[in-house]
């Protein structure tokens, strides 16, 4: 096989490479949201308005102490997403809140009950503070990259290894 055909097949790979990467891990999606006031006293309604769910699990939207846990949930809703992954839902700050920092969480389980994805962002119960948000990321597309970097690698060393051969 000649130089040349190895290098356009090379290039056809790299181009795939791409295109393999989401097919290998599923559906992407980025469940956020984001939340109207950022905070405020008890009895306040929460409006939340978020994208990236996915389509057919309900989305629970929580007043949580924890963010990063969902511990301590104060107020609950469960929304279905539309069609496109967007959702609304409006929360009511409750009555037994203390003044003090919480978390507006959205999560996705799957019929198991696992969890599929997450994202908060923080509310104030009292002055509106800047709000501090967290989620947990999909790792699929760095390991489709990492793999897509190690092939390109292997690829251009046996590139070599045969452009040497034949000097």
């Amino acid at each position: 096989m000649s130089l040349v055909v190895r290098i356009v097949l090379t290039l056809i790979v790299l181009a795939l490479l791409p295109a393999y990467a989401v097919l290998a891990s599923g559906e992407v999606t980025s469940l956020s949201f984001t939340i109207n006031p950022a905070g405020g006293p008890q009895g306040t309604p929460i409006t939340v308005n978020g994208q990236g769910a996915q389509v057919g699990l309900p989305v629970q939207v929580m007043l949580v102490t924890d963010g990063e846990t969902g511990v301590g949930a104060m107020a609950l809703v469960q929304v279905m997403p539309d069609a496109n992954g967007n959702f609304s839902a409006t929360l009511t700050v409750p009555a037994e809140a203390t003044a003090g920092r919480y978390a507006v969480r959205a999560e996705q389980r799957n019929a198991q009950g696992a969890l599929v994805h997450y994202y908060w962002i923080s509310f104030h119960v009292g002055p509106a503070l800047v709000p501090v948000t967290g989620g947990w990321q999909s790792s699929s597309l760095t390991l489709a990259g990492v793999l897509a970097a190690l092939l390109v690698g292997l690829i251009a060393f046996q590139g070599v290894r045969l452009a040497l051969g034949r000097a």
